[in-house]
């Protein structure tokens, strides 16, 4: 009975299968985010919060 349960344990993916899949997941999570932020990144930062930067950059 030993033997049956270790044989229905299914093995792991190979390595090769898994870096595809994390591959494919970076690949998919970077255009996502480009999708979703690229547009907030171009536009500029506002005077008043380059202000509030720079009088704490002095303290």
């Amino acid at each position: 009975m030993s033997a049956h349960l270790h044989s229905s344990v299914a093995s792991p993916p190979p390595a090769t299968a898994m870096a595809d899949t994390d591959a494919a997941f970076d690949r998919w999570l970077r255009q996502e985010l480009s999708r979703l932020y690229d547009s907030a990144l171009s536009e500029p930062v506002p005077p008043e919060l380059l202000r509030l930067l720079e009088d704490k950059g002095e303290q």
